[in-house]
């Protein structure tokens, strides 16, 4: 079928009745698009209106990009930290790094959010940024890691917690009556970027996207230098080819250094799968375990006469359970023994980018063709810290 571009002007200087063979009207056209193709018509407009947000918001993309590349340095050392220590505050020198790196990018680009992130001595709207940052990486990595549902809920809550908290300051809009058209007035929204700070209006760009866009455009995160960027494919993982090198000159340079021994983890008794030692995962790079815990755990006792199991609940251990049980049949107990499903496994792992809850399953796959992580334990940690 052909359909005129123009409608009736393609064929004006037609002398024959009626329309030419092979054309219909315009409105025909139309109306035939509109009723057999009307999903790809929905999304040919859902990737016009991602695309117009993403253009809108270039500069925010860049201030979270700026965050980001600086706050590596940072999380390495939480990385090789204390196990499960929080971030360190950041240094004055380093909140000062990133403050002009933003309010440089907010002038240049004559953004009227240069005025909530001057470069002054008060520098305090910088670490609220740098959190918002940080969620924004791990909501975006769970956004698009399509295995790890179940775990995301709970692993999500403390990013999502960040966010909405970013969201509730400021006072982002009024409602105006724009009045500069004399013809035809409108409401029109007027933000104060003088009393709404800078991660308030980026929390809220982003959030449209979370919302409204996300299916249409796929931001991702770079493993290896923290920079947000729209892929391509859904197993890309780096930003940049550069990227990608240095991540593999890095990994030789870590495995051939000796820093790391690798060590066997039986998955029917993972026993030995302890905090501290270290994963290397195909697509997210060396994390650190920060814990390890089983949900089904049971606890059997034997008396001389009965015997009995019971559940062994998350933040209980196994003597308290065995008073317990001696409590409840008022003597003393022939044998017992904790039986664990190693199948019920967490893992939590600290990665240089976010923070993941592994299963059992996801750290033992047990189809073929799947990457399976590798576990370490760590030689010379002072080494491993300036290679990472």
């Amino acid at each position: 079928m052909k359909f005129s571009r123009s409608g009736p002007r393609d064929y004006d200087d037609y002398d024959g009745p009626g329309v030419p063979d092979g054309y219909v009207a315009e409105e025909q056209a139309f109306e035939w698009v509109f009723e057999n193709e009307r999903d790809a018509v929905d999304e040919t407009i859902q990737a016009e209106a991602a695309s117009q947000w993403l253009r809108q918001g270039t500069v925010f993309l860049a201030a979270l990009n700026a965050v980001s590349q600086h706050d590596k340095e940072q999380m390495k050392e939480v990385l090789i930290g204390d196990l499960g220590a929080p971030p360190k505050q950041p240094t004055e020198s380093h909140l000062f790094l990133i403050a002009s790196e933003v309010s440089r990018l907010m002038e240049s680009a004559d953004s009227p959010c240069a005025k909530c992130c001057t470069l002054s001595d008060d520098l305090t709207w910088v670490e609220p940024l740098i959190q918002l940052t940080r969620a924004v990486r791990e909501i975006l990595f769970f956004g698009t890691d399509a295995d790890n549902r179940w775990t995301a809920r709970r692993d999500l809550e403390q990013p999502l917690s960040h966010f909405n908290s970013a969201l509730r300051k400021g006072r982002l809009a009024e409602l105006d009556w724009n009045t500069a058209d004399s013809k035809s007035p409108t409401f029109l929204r007027r933000i104060d970027y003088e009393t709404t700070p800078i991660e308030t209006l980026i929390a809220n760009w982003m959030a449209e996207y979370f919302a409204d866009h996300s299916r249409a455009i796929a931001i991702a995160v770079c493993v290896e230098c923290g920079t947000l960027f729209v892929r391509e494919r859904r197993d890309n993982v780096y930003c940049s080819k550069t990227c990608q090198n240095r991540v593999a000159y890095k990994r030789k340079r870590i495995f051939d250094s000796g820093t790391l021994k690798e060590e066997t983890i039986n998955p029917d008794s993972p026993a030995n799968l302890i905090a501290g030692l270290w994963v290397h995962h195909p697509r997210l790079g060396l994390g650190r375990i920060e814990s390890v815990k089983f949900g089904d755990r049971k606890l059997w006792v034997q008396f001389e006469k009965f015997g009995f199991g019971s559940r062994i609940y998350d933040g209980s251990t196994v003597e308290e359970e065995l008073i317990k049980a001696k409590d409840q049949a008022k003597g003393k107990p022939i044998t017992w023994e904790e039986v664990v499903d190693p199948t019920s496994l967490e893992a939590k792992i600290r990665f240089l980018q976010l923070v993941r809850t592994f299963s059992w399953s996801q750290l033992f796959p047990v189809q073929k063709g799947e990457n399976v992580p590798t576990f370490y334990s760590v030689k010379k940690p002072e080494a491993l810290a300036t290679l990472l």
